[in-house]
């Protein structure tokens, strides 16, 4: 299991990698709510498929 302190280091990583990824194609999330789906996915505090679930319910409206 990963301290605090890696985890919160591993979350900014994989975070500043998505965003790279994003970048390179155009793309950013501008979306508060989004961000933090993202933010929190990154720091594995949602699954893939939680962020996945929770960010389509909220882009069509449920």
């Amino acid at each position: 299991m990963e301290g605090d302190a890696d985890a919160d280091k591993h979350g900014s990583e994989r975070l500043a990698f998505a965003n790279a990824a994003l970048a390179l194609a155009g793309h950013e999330i501008v979306d508060p709510a989004l961000r933090d789906i993202v933010e929190r996915a990154a720091r594995r505090q949602l699954t893939a498929s939680e962020a996945i679930h929770i960010a389509r319910r909220r882009s069509q409206g449920g």
